[in-house]
């Protein structure tokens, strides 16, 4: 099945639009039509003899355009017969859309892309913090020795949620592999 242009596909969803409505007034008599309008407070008789009598204009100005072209007058100037109005082009309310929302997309992209990094802001433990990561590294040393990696990793871990800075230590970057590789399954 080919793609629809979207022209095609306003179009169709304009003519689909009223199908429903057009529908139920198609099945609506015409008593319970004109029943439902005097209810309402119209005159349904005034306005039928409006409509009537505009019908017979525009018979007669039809006739009189009809009868001026079909008598032509030597050296008199041709009738004006106005030209058809041009349909009113619809304007394309789905392609805006979906052009509005491919620049949103575009630009957010584009803004997660080049925006600058956060700065982290520099963290100052306090001396608790320092003795008591001191201290679990200490007993991650200890688990290590006596062969339990996974304590020891998970006390390593705690040291660092209190001291980021002393992960670097080459001491411990080494007590953190031999953990990771003396774990079991490895």
């Amino acid at each position: 099945m080919a793609a629809m242009t979207e022209e095609e596909l306003w179009n169709e969803l304009v003519d689909e639009a009223g199908e429903d409505l057009i529908e139920e007034a198609a099945s609506v008599s015409v008593a319970d039509a004109e029943a439902y309008l005097r209810a309402h407070g119209y005159d349904v008789d005034a306005e039928r003899a409006r409509a009537e009598a505009f019908l017979r204009s525009l018979e007669g100005e039809a006739g009189s355009e009809a009868s001026a072209r079909a008598v032509p007058v030597e050296g008199a100037p041709a009738p004006v017969v106005p030209s058809p109005a041009k349909p009113k082009t619809r304007r394309p309310y789905v392609a805006w859309a979906v052009a509005t929302a491919a620049v949103a997309a575009g630009a957010a992209t584009l803004y997660v892309q080049t925006r600058p990094p956060l700065v982290a802001q520099p963290y100052n433990p306090s001396a608790e913090d320092l003795a008591a990561a001191a201290e679990l590294r200490h007993r991650a040393t200890v688990a290590c020795s006596e062969g339990r990696p996974v304590e020891c990793l998970s006390l390593l871990d705690q040291a660092r949620a209190k001291d980021p800075a002393g992960d670097a230590d080459p001491a411990v970057s080494r007590l953190r592999a031999r953990a990771e590789r003396d774990l079991p399954g490895r």
